[in-house]
């Protein structure tokens, strides 16, 4: 939307696919951007180097860059995943079998790594019946090779078109305008559409065909002419423009993984997705065909496990109710007691040295359910009130240590609009003030590590969205 590419209902629409063809160019404008993208960044690598340094060659570059930074290897995924898709596009409008059986067998692990159930069991069983074809059935086989396997419409390039895409089209044109609205209600009717219905649509095609102004003897793409082209390569260059604008993911160096847009950094786990999404949906897509199709050990109906990989916009994790972890606690003390009392029937039992000993591996006096009592700082200032001796001077110190948060929360940004304009007329001015009457100043930051006592407090107030700051970043509106 940035680039002008699209407006903001269009791109909506491109995620559930509702217009195939805008949705296949916005494909095909994002991958020839990306790839644009990274033979640029692959370009300032090279410009980079020293004299005499030997540089890397695309391939190892690529290689090198995806394992060190998540941000590069996210990117190089959605180049992949789009050329997938535009190669199984390819391998129909060119009527190309072979490249079409191999498109399909890329795609499908993707499918079992993403959770998307129905296409990855069915998908499968289809890659396996086209590619048994040649020793089942030979000539269909042969037929299919030579571009049976799609539809010809028409004499020009790069046009055949899947089968089930065709029989759409042909509905539309039996349905017309008016479509079969109202014509199931009269069995008579229906019958008499469903009789004339394909007749009058051919006759209506070919009547629009003889008076079209376009000659058969054009087998010219409609694509392929110089408007569409100055067009494509217009909005390539825009959306280029709005990567770069935001910061070429190709040539980010360091180790999160963020949106481009509003730079909030994903979690971990997201990252572990990334570059483990192609071996692990690899790793079920062979065990598929090898349960189902090779030993037959299981019915291809049969159950196929959800990975759940975090991603972007993954669902936050529910908390445990506080109740019913209660309930648990109090059903599993009833449990022991019986059990004890029990034991006591039939042997001698010393109640009071039990109860001597905690029965729950934590003691409820400093957890409970598995998590530490939480207290109140208040509390501790009122005892060390008691052995501090208030002074009305301020003692003459060297250095001054400074909580860098609470500096944050007091200094307001004000007029400011970026954080570098927050850094140089707000930050900067308070730090040297304090300065002023000391030698040296220390700011401090929270630290958080996982064998805290706060982590549990931190995990009951959940975790916010990191985000990726810059100099030229806005200040948020809600900067309390």
């Amino acid at each position: 939307m940035d680039a002008g590419v699209t407006s903001t209902g269009v791109a909506d629409s491109f995620i559930k696919a509702s217009h195939l063809t805008r949705t296949r160019r916005a494909h095909q404008i994002t991958a020839a951007s990306l790839f644009i993208l990274q033979q640029r960044a692959y370009s300032k690598y090279k410009e980079a180097l020293d004299n005499g340094v030997e540089p890397l060659g695309f391939k190892d570059w690529e290689k090198k860059m995806s394992t060190e930074h998540p941000q590069f290897l996210y990117w190089c995924r959605v180049l992949e995943l789009e050329l997938c898709v535009l190669q199984l596009v390819h391998s129909l409008r060119e009527a190309n079998f072979k490249h079409y059986i191999e498109s399909l067998g890329q795609l499908a692990p993707w499918m079992f790594s993403l959770d998307h159930i129905n296409y990855a069991r069915w998908l499968s069983v289809h890659v396996r019946d086209m590619c048994t074809l040649s020793s089942k059935h030979p000539k269909v086989f042969q037929q299919f090779s030579e571009g049976a396997f799609v539809v010809h419409k028409s004499p020009r390039a790069f046009s055949s078109i899947a089968l089930d895409h065709a029989h759409e089209q042909a509905n539309a044109l039996v349905k017309g305008d008016g479509g079969a609205v109202g014509l199931t209600e009269s069995p008579g009717a229906l019958l008499r559409w469903m009789v004339a219905g394909p007749e009058l649509a051919r006759m209506t095609q070919e009547f629009e065909e003889s008076i079209s102004s376009v000659t058969k003897e054009d087998t010219r793409h409609h694509e392929q002419v110089p408007g569409v082209q100055v067009l494509f390569k217009k909005d390539v260059a825009s959306l280029v423009s709005s990567f770069e604008e935001v910061g070429n993911p190709f040539e980010e160096d360091s180790k999160d993984l963020f949106a481009l847009d509003s730079k909030d950094i994903v979690e971990n786990a997201v990252i572990q997705t990334v570059k483990n999404v192609i071996t692990i949906g690899q790793e079920q897509y062979n065990t598929f065909v090898e349960e189902r199709f090779e030993k037959r050990t299981k019915e291809v109906t049969s159950v196929i496990s959800k990975n759940k990989l975090p991603l972007f916009k993954s669902p936050l994790e529910q908390k445990s109710d506080k109740k019913k972890v209660q309930v648990a606690a109090l059903k599993n003390d009833c449990a022991l007691f019986s059990r004890l009392y029990i034991a006591c029937q039939s042997r001698e039992g010393n109640l009071q040295e039990f109860f001597k000993h905690e029965n729950h591996p934590w003691p409820p006096s400093l957890a409970q359910a598995s998590r530490l009592r939480e207290g109140q700082k208040s509390d501790l200032v009122k005892c060390m009130e008691k052995t501090a001796t208030p002074t009305a001077e301020s003692p003459e110190v060297d250095v001054a240590i400074l909580d860098g948060a609470v500096v944050v929360q007091m200094a307001s940004p004000g007029a400011a609009r970026t954080f570098q304009d927050y850094a140089d007329n707000v930050f900067m001015p308070y730090i040297m003030k304090q300065l002023q009457p000391v030698k040296r100043v220390d700011i401090i930051w929270d630290v958080y590590r996982q064998d805290s006592l706060k982590a549990a407090t931190r995990e009951k107030r959940g975790s916010g969205t990191r985000r990726r700051v810059t100099s030229s970043s806005q200040i948020p509106k809600n900067w309390s």
